[in-house]
């Protein structure tokens, strides 16, 4: 058969049989930077993929998409009768215990901890500096210098692990250039701040490359970031063969070289971790694991005023 000419394809998307065929496919959507571009191009032709852009509110979600991929705070804001607990089976076989409360909002596809980052501060972690821990972030020569997450939860629970929470979050406003995740990367690598705390997914991949940087997750553990995969009540998973790619090499090598860790038992990535360059930033240490938290929804009892 000969190739069809461009005029053909014009003719076939003007009667619409091209749009009948992409509608046909199922729809993931996804939350820029929760799904590693390596796992994602192994989709099946069968799937397309969304680029999910969110800054301040998550968009009612629209007929057709089969499946979403979102960060723990933003699948926990969809409302319960839009998603589907994630029933128990071959996906969920081996996960961390740590990650099993997050099996109600979806199926928990990457994690790591949020990061203490330094620019050209190597001294700060030299001597006791390191042990100081998330207390770092009110060293008074980074007053001005410092970018703190946009996620108010993320900031309350860090101060928590500094002291009493209320004081310590008004000596971090002191501290702050500012609070956002996006660019704040790149004012890190630019020179525009010296410190930064940003999630293990965005400083794993930098530290290979810019000598510059210094990472420390503090001994007392870190609040936790997640990749969710979200399945609306109507409709369906993308493939298990797929689901299960990141547990063998050589995907799970590249998945951790990119800073994203499958939420898998230890045994199982103990080799491929021991190939990385920071494996305590992918997979923190059993005993700071345990000191390492999620941040799960407030239950009604524990809300303010309830």
């Amino acid at each position: 058969m000969a190739p069809l000419r461009r005029r053909h394809w014009l003719a076939l998307a003007g009667s619409g049989l091209l749009a009948a065929c992409a509608s046909s496919r199922q729809r993931l959507a996804v939350q820029q930077g929760m799904l590693p571009a390596l796992w994602q191009r192994r989709l099946p032709k069968s799937w397309a993929v969304e680029s999910l852009d969110l800054r301040q509110d998550l968009p009612p979600l629209r007929a057709g998409i089969d499946s979403l991929v979102l960060s723990d705070g933003w699948a926990q804001a969809l409302p319960p009768q839009q998603r589907r607990p994630w029933p128990q089976g071959p996906a969920t076989q081996n996960l961390l215990s740590v990650a099993q409360p997050l099996l109600p909002f979806g199926l928990p596809l990457g994690f790591g901890p949020w990061l203490l980052v330094l620019r050209n501060r190597a001294d700060l972690l030299a001597g006791d500096g390191a042990a100081r821990g998330w207390s770092l972030l009110l060293e008074p020569s980074l007053r001005g210098q410092l970018l703190l997450p946009a996620s108010p939860r993320v900031v309350l629970e860090i101060a928590r692990r500094i002291g009493e929470p209320q004081r310590v979050l008004s000596q971090l406003r002191q501290q702050a250039l500012g609070f956002g995740d996006r660019d704040a990367l790149t004012l890190l690598l630019h020179g525009d701040a010296a410190a930064a705390v940003l999630p293990s997914r965005a400083v794993v991949p930098m530290l290979r490359r810019d000598t510059r940087l210094q990472a420390l997750l503090p001994e007392s553990g870190a609040p936790l970031w997640w990749s969710l995969l979200v399945q609306p009540d109507a409709g369906m998973p993308p493939p298990l063969e797929w689901l299960l790619a990141p547990r063998s090499s050589p995907l799970l090598d590249q998945m951790l070289r990119s800073g994203f860790t499958p939420p898998l038992q230890r045994a199982l990535l103990e080799p491929a971790l021991s190939r990385q360059l920071r494996p305590e930033l992918l997979l923190p240490p059993e005993p700071v694991l345990k000191r390492c938290t999620s941040l799960l929804p407030l239950a009604p009892e524990a809300a303010p005023g309830g």
